[in-house]
């Protein structure tokens, strides 16, 4: 009779374990809108070029399992090209393989392992494109409240352009 409640209880506590694993909760998270300036230099190419101040905002309470930012990236022209975007933790600043672009306020850094792929948004001559990005580094960054969002140089006209990244929201999965 022992043995048969020791496996219950076993069976139990097992249970019990994985239904709390599987419970989680989704909350959104606002984000202020980020304008970046860029533009494509011949000695970019291949490049993720980086803004000099990263995405900041209060974290949220809790630790996150997973994210997805969704919001609207809208360019000071129309485009007709589809940009990569990576995110960072580091400052770029710091960073041996990223150099100071000085005629815009970007880094170019070549791609490394702390540059995560993290999302596309295709333009097809239009002024504006929807954004979605996920990844590792996007849900440390928006536990701490601040991570680096950069798009590789690759279909960037040669004259500036402003991207503003507009009503974003990061839907967090927790878990308990």
């Amino acid at each position: 009779m022992r043995e048969g409640l020791g496996v219950r209880l076993r069976g139990l506590v097992l249970s019990l374990g994985f239904l709390l694993a599987a419970c989680s909760l989704t909350v959104t998270v606002p984000l202020p809108d980020q304008t970046f300036g860029f533009q494509a230099l011949p000695d970019t190419q291949g490049k993720i070029l980086y803004p000099k101040d990263p995405v900041s905002f209060s974290p949220p309470p809790v630790s996150p399992r997973n994210v997805v930012l969704e919001g609207t990236l809208e360019a000071s022209q129309s485009l007709n090209t589809s940009l990569t975007f990576y995110v960072r933790l580091g400052d770029p600043k710091d960073a041996s393989d990223c150099r100071d672009l000085e005629i815009i306020p970007a880094y170019a850094c070549s791609i490394g392992p702390e540059d995560e792929g993290s999302g596309e948004a295709s333009f097809n001559n239009s002024p504006s494109a929807p954004l979605t990005l996920r990844g590792g580094n996007l849900t440390q960054g928006i536990a701490q409240g601040r991570f680096w969002l950069g798009l590789k140089a690759e279909g960037l006209p040669s004259s500036a352009v402003t991207l503003t990244l507009k009503d974003a929201k990061a839907r967090v999965t927790v878990g308990f």
